[in-house]
């Protein structure tokens, strides 16, 4: 009996990972009631989807995940080297962004697939069988209008609900648009924005992003995972796409969106 337990318990990670997939909750605590939920907003759904999400325990306070994050992206082959020498981290591989047609090749051979002009870098995860991680890297010209800030520029213009945002309204009116956000600048003035939140779909995802304002760029980095990851996860390659490449801080309040079910 001792050892079917064992092995029964082993297995309980597979489940839960399992159940989230199939869009149902997995065997873990229950959300507190008492958690806070950020506001509502207008739902974003692919075309012919209809779905509700699912549920996922929620995370618990992991300080020593935060500090390997931190110690990992300041790696001396990793921190301050720039988004354009970027290189996965491990379980990631790097995705090609464009492809020239190769010499004597025809047409009809070479797949094409249409690429974003500011699309610089993109990586896929490929560590775990139920866990999709997708992360693209954006070069954009830094055009935010004089006065205007990083946040309502990046939103206005990157944000699938960006069209909605009229001149009238305060940028506070669509904070709650997101499950966190954070603006701030690092020791060398650059403004930053980071937000996160959830979209439900035909699948959950959760969608972290990063703008860092750089000269004459603005460096847009999207981490989409679905359904989710574990905390320590998701700290760890935050600080690789995030803050290494240009050898900046992370938000105070930077966290996993586990155990959230917001509706955007």
């Amino acid at each position: 009996m001792p050892v079917r337990w064992a092995r029964v318990r082993n297995l309980l990670p597979v489940l839960s990972l399992l159940l989230i997939a199939c869009g149902a909750a997995p065997p873990a605590a229950p959300i507190e009631p008492s958690a806070p939920e950020a506001g509502k907003r207008a739902a974003v759904h692919p075309p012919g989807c209809r779905g509700s999400g699912s549920a996922v325990a929620p995370p618990g306070s992991d300080e020593a995940a935060r500090q390997r994050a931190r110690a990992a992206a300041r790696g001396p082959d990793r921190w301050g080297k720039g988004y354009r020498a970027l290189q996965p981290p491990p379980g990631f591989h790097a995705v090609p962004v464009s492809k020239d047609v190769a010499d004597g090749a025809a047409d009809d051979e070479i797949e094409t697939t249409p690429t974003p002009a500011d699309l610089v870098a993109k990586f896929e995860y490929d560590d775990h069988e139920y866990i999709s991680v997708v992360v693209q890297v954006f070069d954009h010209p830094a055009a935010r209008p004089e006065g205007q800030s990083l946040f309502r520029h990046a939103a206005k213009s990157f944000d699938a609900n960006g069209e909605d945002i009229t001149d009238e309204m305060a940028d506070d009116s669509f904070v709650n648009w997101f499950d966190r956000v954070a603006e701030f600048r690092d020791e060398k003035g650059r403004r930053i924005v980071e937000w996160a939140y959830i979209e439900k779909g035909c699948e959950r995802a959760e969608l972290y992003e990063r703008f860092i304002e750089d000269g004459e760029h603005l460096w847009h980095v999207s981490m989409e995972v679905m359904p989710t990851a574990p905390e320590a996860d998701l700290l760890l390659w935050m600080a690789l796409f995030f803050d290494a490449p240009l050898g900046g801080p992370a938000p105070a309040d930077r966290r996993g969106l586990t155990g959230k079910q917001t509706t955007r």
